[in-house]
């Protein structure tokens, strides 16, 4: 199970990266993710500052297994990397747990 810590940051269980830190937005559509059975592994990516703008969160096939999620927050923006046997699944839990339904 996932460790959420002080300050943003994911670690333990599916999620894997060189950092743990995680940005606001994409907090709760990555835990969504990892509770998957479908999910094998959510890669946290770097964390861009942006100009203010309002949330956003988009998917890209990134190949067999992969999605490419990126996660905009008011002020910055971060990539996630789910690998899943499931897109569509994990695709619509991603989008749930980010707009909160």
């Amino acid at each position: 199970m996932a460790n959420s810590r002080a300050s943003g940051h994911l670690s333990g269980g599916k999620f894997t990266a060189s950092h743990t830190t995680v940005i606001e937005a994409a907090a709760a559509p990555a835990q969504a993710a990892a509770q998957l059975e479908c999910v094998s592994k959510v890669s946290l990516g770097l964390i861009k500052t942006l100009k203010n703008g309002p949330p956003a969160i988009k998917f890209l096939d990134e190949g067999p297994g992969c999605l490419l999620v990126r996660v905009r927050g008011t002020r910055s923006i971060q990539e996630v990397r789910v690998y899943t046997s499931d897109k569509e699944q994990t695709q619509a839990v991603m989008e749930a747990a980010f707009t909160g339904r």
